[in-house]
């Protein structure tokens, strides 16, 4: 066995057991976009990012910029939710409005939430029957909403199911028909389409998360947890030491991207998440 030969058998078979291993060490991380803090995937499998300046970017695979969007009043970008084929959704809470862009981040004009029939949204996710998730912070309900007129379709009492006053709900996005909700100082909250709450999924103190085929995946202190929707099994794995210290993590085609304080990072993706 030749030398570069011996050297790709050690990076396959300690790479699975080790983050820090001979394959993460040889792959350094590469800083793609400075100052981005939200990130989001195409069906495409492209990733849309927005930075401090609320400007939203449309990247190729290999983190060329394809297509920019800048708001006329910049603000945080609260939520980013790109799955959608025809357009991608960008919410400003501070705002409290939205704007749909389509394929090439083109857009009519920001969209204001009326806050006599939305209340105060806190968090506003696009469904995919083309209406609105709203989490109203003022009520502390979960509605669905008719996006044109923005009338209230149904809505879900949230301080049953939250009976503590201890959460964060900072996180929300619909897929395969279920609406899931994020709380940083609990679990993630499972909820069908006609908004009624299924369950909590053991992922604890997520700050964010994604989602690959069946399977939901967020950080949980330095390690990438998987939980599948229908089988209800939860794997772990270890974050490359690059990624550790971030908690938006997204798997995307052979690629792993990671935010942090600088910036979006890509690097490929290890054997341990690769061979999933």
């Amino acid at each position: 066995m030749s030398g570069y030969r011996f050297l790709q058998f050690l990076i396959g078979f300690y790479g699975i057991f080790n983050p820090s291993s001979l394959e993460a060490q040889l792959k350094s991380d590469s800083l793609l976009m400075k100052g981005v803090t939200q990130i989001s995937l195409t069906r495409q499998g492209l990733i849309v990012a927005a930075n401090e300046q609320s400007s939203i970017f449309l990247l190729d695979s290999t983190g060329k910029i394809q297509y920019q969007f800048s708001p006329r009043r910049p603000a945080r970008i609260h939520i980013l939710e790109a799955w959608n084929a025809l357009r991608v959704f960008a919410f400003y809470r501070d705002f409290q409005e939205f704007v749909l862009l389509d394929r090439f981040l083109l857009a009519d004009g920001a969209l204001a939430i009326d806050p006599e029939k939305t209340g105060y949204a806190r968090l506003l996710a696009p469904a995919l029957d083309g209406n609105l998730w709203a989490l109203d912070e003022s009520s502390f309900q979960l509605k669905k909403m008719d996006q044109q007129n923005q009338k209230t379709l149904f809505s879900t009492p949230l301080d049953l199911i939250l009976s503590s006053k201890q959460y964060d709900l900072c996180f929300m996005r619909e897929y395969q028909n279920q609406l899931y909700i994020s709380d940083r100082l609990g679990k993630i909250l499972q909820f069908d389409q006609m908004g009624n709450f299924r369950k909590k999924l053991p992922l604890e103190n997520c700050e964010w998360f994604a989602f690959r085929g069946d399977e939901i995946y967020s950080v949980e202190k330095d390690s990438l947890s998987f939980f599948h929707t229908f089988q209800l099994r939860k794997r772990k794995f270890p974050l490359p030491a690059p990624a550790q210290g971030s908690l938006k993590v997204l798997i995307a085609g052979n690629h792993l991207y990671w935010i942090r304080k600088e910036g979006l990072f890509q690097m490929d993706l290890p054997v341990w998440l690769k061979n999933l």
